[in-house]
């Protein structure tokens, strides 16, 4: 069985936006570990709660928490308001993936901008036992 998050398309664009327009980038574990660069990505992570951030350079600030990176919750899934939630999908160690904005042959960051043109909602990641997939939806399919 999937677990299906969902991510505020508004909000998640602003945070790739951010990491297409950076120069540099956070590289991911195994990015770094090769000498790769990282491409410029969407930083998916599960720790306290489940969220994405950019991997861009300089971080992009929360206004709200001026230490803190801007991150979006996916939906049910922030400690402060849905409590601290585990899955079973999302194993039992913490993680950071990179979902890469601009992978061809169809890079994220093109269909981000144009399913928020199409007036799309959300970002949706399905997350199966041994691969993820990144949709986009104009509702909530799947309630926490």
């Amino acid at each position: 069985m999937a677990l299906h998050l969902y991510f505020d398309l508004t909000q998640t664009l602003r945070l790739a936006e951010h990491a297409v327009a950076a120069n540099e980038h956070a590289p991911s574990f195994t990015e770094h570990e090769d000498g790769i660069a990282c491409p410029g990505a969407l930083v998916w992570v599960h720790d306290q709660g489940v969220y994405l951030m950019s991997s861009g350079l300089p971080r992009l600030r929360d206004p709200n928490r001026p230490d803190s990176s801007l991150i979006v919750y996916a939906h049910g899934w922030n400690p402060d308001t849905a409590g601290h939630r585990r899955d079973a999908d999302l194993g039992g160690d913490d993680f950071a993936e990179h979902l890469h904005l601009t992978e061809q042959p169809t890079p994220l960051i093109t269909t981000l901008r144009t399913a928020a043109a199409a007036d799309y909602r959300w970002l949706h990641l399905s997350v199966h036992p041994d691969t993820d997939e990144v949709r986009i939806s104009r509702t909530l399919r799947h309630q926490p």
